[in-house]
């Protein structure tokens, strides 16, 4: 058998390996970031598509991804009025808040929900040294982490960086 004919057949059944082998798929970059998206599949689609549709309570899971940049996973939900959610969970399948359609501007940032909510805010409270939670959001600035705003009983507001781990990493006053 000639080199070159050798190379092609392991060539072809590396990618059939490949392909066939994985229990996550690459889908098409949409050419938002370089990294490719990781289609959601198996037990783990499972779980997170349970979480989604619980937290939303209503429609069909229609797609999902691993390694979102808002989240660990990302699940498309379509309601019955043909609307769409993209829920945002972490790794044990919780869920950090959702984008609905038309949330995409810069205007609205996604709201953190259920247990990561109450514990972003557990620690903003305790960092701004009391008053009252108004808000709690994924961070907008790349990182992984939440953004709280505390109003002080004063009327101050502050805003509160934490890390994913809701370790305050910043207080500053929020001159908005």
């Amino acid at each position: 058998m000639r080199k070159t004919t050798r190379w092609i057949i392991g060539g072809g059944a590396t990618v059939a390996l490949l392909a066939g082998g994985g229990g996550v798929a690459l889908a098409v970059n949409d050419g938002e970031d370089d990294r490719p998206d990781v289609a959601l599949t198996g037990d783990a689609l499972e779980q997170a598509s349970e979480a989604a549709l619980a937290h939303v309570g209503e429609g069909a899971v229609t797609d999902g991804e691993v390694g979102d940049e808002e989240g660990y996973y990302e699940v498309e939900v379509t309601l019955e009025d043909g609307g769409e959610v993209d829920v945002h969970l972490d790794e044990d399948f919780t869920v950090l808040g959702d984008e609905r359609d038309g949330d995409e501007s810069d205007d609205q940032d996604e709201q953190v929900t259920g247990r990561d909510r109450d514990e972003a805010a557990a620690a903003a409270l305790e960092a701004a040294g009391g008053g009252t939670v108004t808000e709690v959001e994924i961070a907008d600035d790349g990182d992984a982490g939440y953004e709280a705003q505390v109003q002080l009983d004063d009327g101050t507001v502050v805003e509160v960086a934490l890390d994913r781990d809701f370790t305050v990493t910043a207080v500053e006053n929020d001159d908005d």
